[in-house]
C-alpha cells in the first residue's frame, strides 16, 4: 500500500507542476525553456521530498539550478552575463543536492560538493573579474595552469587508493 501511495504522490505533483509550467508559460511573458526547467526541476524536488528519493532529487536540483540561472541571464540581473548565471544556478543546484540530502537525512552524499563548489567557484571568479580585483595576468596564468589542479587531484585519489 505505501508504493501505491508513493506513486500516488509522485503523479500528483507531476501533474500539479506540468499544469503550473504551462499556465506560467501561457499566461507570463516568461520564455518556455527556462520556465520549463525550473518547473520540472520543482517538480522532481518536490517529489524527492515526499517520497525520500535521492534520484529526482539529483535531477530537480541540477534542472532548477540550470533554469534559474537562465531566467537570471535572460533578465541580465546583476549586470552579469547568462553564462555565468548559469553557471552560478548549475553550482547552486549540485550544492542544494547536497544540503536537501542533509535536512531529508537521506544516505550522505558527499559527491554534489565537488561540481558545485568548482561551478560557484567559476561563477564567482566571473564575477569578482567585473571589478577588476584579481590582476589581469593572474587570471591569465590561472586560466593556463588549472589542469595542474586536476592533476594533483588524480595523484592523491589513486595514491590513497594504493594505500588501501
Amino acid at each position: 500500500m505505501a508504493g501505491a501511495r508513493k506513486g500516488n504522490l509522485a503523479l500528483g505533483t507531476a501533474l500539479l507542476v506540468v499544469g503550473a509550467v504551462l499556465l506560467v508559460t501561457r499566461f507570463g511573458t516568461v520564455e518556455t525553456a527556462p520556465a520549463w526547467l525550473v518547473g520540472i526541476g520543482v517538480g522532481l524536488a518536490l517529489i524527492a521530498i515526499l517520497v525520500r528519493a535521492y534520484a529526482p532529487l539529483v535531477g530537480g536540483m541540477v534542472l532548477l539550478g540550470l533554469g534559474a540561472g537562465m531566467l537570471l541571464g535572460d533578465r541580465g540581473v546583476g549586470g552579469l552575463r547568462a553564462g555565468t548565471w548559469m553557471v552560478l544556478g548549475l553550482g547552486a543546484g549540485f550544492v542544494a543536492i547536497y544540503l536537501l540530502g542533509l535536512i531529508l537525512q537521506m544516505k550522505p552524499h558527499w559527491w554534489p560538493l565537488i561540481p558545485g563548489l568548482v561551478l560557484l567557484a567559476i561563477g564567482g571568479a566571473r564575477f569578482v573579474r567585473r571589478f577588476a580585483l584579481i590582476p589581469p595576468q593572474l587570471v591569465i596564468e590561472a586560466r593556463a595552469w588549472w589542469p595542474v589542479a586536476l592533476v594533483v587531484a588524480g595523484i592523491w585519489i589513486v595514491v590513497r587508493a594504493l594505500r588501501r
